[in-house]
């Protein structure tokens, strides 16, 4: 389900990114113009009929697999208020392409999923876990079984280091794989403003790394839900300050969510082809999210 690009909101959005020193913002409007500084993608994903890619846990904000094998690696801190929790998690999924997951439109949301292997990550065993297709259909949230998944939860995460991959099938001869992963992002973020007088703005700032890409996605915790909609996705971001004014921020349909999720992801990503696994997608994340509840006035 590739709707990118075509615009969730509907209206002129207007995104402000500034240097660290000296705040220039810089406009952005829908017309497909690029600033050089930033790509943004608004995800066409709305309430009605949403997939939901658990993106706050692996970065990786697509329902369609990038590849037929999808292999993650991240370093989470979840901020809420003035609590901040920690943990690893890696993924390994592995697609069966010829087995697409439709929902009843048509429209190809995902694939069936294979068990075929053990995988390990720095030598601990993945757990093999029931994977799950979440979506939102005609208004009502469907629960399809597709299969399972690898992953592995972790109470730290190994930040500027490696993580080693290791795949076997079965006794046939393994498949390795060295992971390099990224500096640890950190990420404040301030609230100004209100809603009722038009002046609500929102100021990320982030610790500066010499490597790793770095993405913002802004989401919707759906109300009375755990599931998050990715709204709004800012690539290729060449400063560690953003500021985003009211004038995108009123866009936002607060009375449909408990609250607004900053996802900033630090990315270190590659890919490679082997006989077995085929085409193989590697991300290695650090990933900051921040809530805060809807802003009342």
């Amino acid at each position: 389900m590739k709707s990118l690009i075509k615009y969730y909101f509907l209206v002129i959005v207007i995104l402000f990114i500034s240097s660290c020193e000296d705040p220039l913002p810089i406009e952005l409007v829908d017309d497909g113009n690029s600033t050089g500084q930033y790509d943004v993608d608004v995800i066409t994903q709305e309430p009605n009929s949403a997939v939901f890619t658990g993106y706050d846990s692996t970065g990786i904000t697509n329902s369609i697999p990038l590849k037929s094998s999808v292999i993650s690696v991240s370093g989470i801190k979840n901020s809420y208020k003035n609590a901040t929790v920690s943990k690893g998690y890696a993924e390994a999924i592995f697609y069966n392409t010829d087995q697409p997951i439709k929902t009843s439109f048509g429209d190809t949301i995902g694939f069936k999923t294979l068990l075929f292997g053990r995988v390990t990550f720095n030598g601990n065993a993945a757990r093999v876990v029931p994977q799950r297709l979440f979506y939102r259909e005609n208004g009502v949230i469907r629960d399809t079984l597709v299969g399972v998944k690898h992953i592995l939860i972790t109470n730290t995460f190994p930040y500027h280091s490696n993580i080693n991959f290791h795949f076997d099938f079965f006794g046939v001869k393994p498949f390795l794989q060295t992971i390099k992963t990224p500096p640890e992002i950190t990420a404040k973020l301030k609230v100004t403003g209100s809603r009722q007088n038009n002046d609500l703005r929102v100021e990320l700032k982030w610790n500066a790394a010499p490597k790793g890409e770095v993405i913002l996605i802004i989401g919707g915790l759906l109300t009375g839900r755990k599931e998050i909609i990715p709204l709004l996705r800012v690539k290729s971001i060449k400063t560690n300050r953003v500021v985003i004014r009211n004038s995108l921020l009123q866009k936002i349909p607060f009375e449909k969510y408990d609250g607004v999720i900053f996802t900033l992801v630090r990315r270190f990503q590659f890919s490679i082809s082997t006989i077995r696994l085929g085409d193989i997608y590697i991300a290695s994340q650090s990933i900051h999210n921040i809530r805060i509840d809807i802003p009342k006035n």
